[in-house]
């Protein structure tokens, strides 16, 4: 009975909430945050300036590149990534998902932010990484993937390249990307080719816990051979064995075939420029 009355007393608060939750996202519509965008860019962060950084010293060799692009901000990708690939001036993408930063496994603003400040590219994974964007509304997509901008850009961090969650493409999410950003990578497995004929339609090879090494050599061979564009996309470098993660040690191995690869090793914005 008295567990009932608690309830009921409850209700009404619970209601407030839930109303002023849809009031608030429904106020962030997409107007209000481009508006959010650019005050935020205004207030002494100059998106220009960190592209210009990121092209200042490329220089394309007319052969294959390769882009080590990590998913989802794991906080396993700054410990052994981000860590050994520093020792051996190696730099890669992270594809951030806003609202999982500070959560347990993920990294934190900080660690982000200073990857960017390393060279390292940051690009935006929406804010709550729904694998089920085709069906979501309208006003739903603009909160998770202009929203995600917005986090992005309120924090100094420069993210003009998009990386869909669990490969997820519709006509309306590329429609909404294209508002906001410079490119789109989705679920086509495969090469690109350079220069990259649409931005919006990125293939990657994604890696899981049954890749191998020479999997790896195959595909920077493909690219060696065909002057084509790879992006290798890591999730968790754990030893969780879960579906997308992968061992430290294994990632050391993949990373030595792609050193000896002999590859050009660039950002997106970089082979984007080309």
């Amino acid at each position: 009975m008295r567990i009932k009355l608690i309830f009921w007393l409850l209700l009404p608060s619970f209601g407030l909430f839930f109303v002023l939750s849809y009031f608030i996202r429904g106020t962030e519509g997409k107007e209000n945050l481009e508006v959010q965008i650019q005050t935020a860019e205004a207030q002494g962060f100059d998106k220009d300036t960190v592209r210009e950084k990121m092209l200042k010293n490329f220089d394309w060799k007319g052969e294959g590149i390769v882009t080590l692009w990590f998913d989802d901000a794991w906080r396993s990708q700054y410990e052994v990534a981000f860590t050994g690939l520093q020792k051996q001036n190696i730099k890669g993408a992270l594809a951030v998902t806003t609202l999982s930063v500070g959560k347990k496994d993920y990294m934190g603003w900080w660690q982000i932010e200073r990857m960017q400040f390393y060279g390292w590219e940051i690009t935006s994974h929406t804010r709550g990484h729904s694998c089920e964007e085709e069906k979501l509304d309208h006003d739903t997509l603009e909160y998770e993937i202009l929203g995600a901008k917005l986090d992005l850009v309120k924090r100094k961090i420069y993210a003009e390249n998009f990386v869909t969650p669990c490969g997820v493409v519709t006509a309306e999410v590329t429609e909404e990307v294209k508002q906001s950003y410079s490119s789109l990578r989705g679920s086509g497995e495969g090469l690109n080719p350079i220069p990259v004929n649409n931005q919006y339609n990125l293939n990657a090879y994604v890696l899981n816990n049954k890749t191998t090494p020479a999997d790896v050599r195959g595909y920077l061979n493909k690219a060696k051979e065909e002057k084509g564009w790879l992006i290798l996309a890591f999730h968790q470098i754990d030893l969780t064995n879960q579906e997308y993660s992968i061992s430290p040690q294994l990632f050391n191995e993949m990373i030595i075939e792609v050193r000896k690869s002999g590859l050009q090793i660039a950002l997106p914005t970089q082979v984007l420029s080309i």
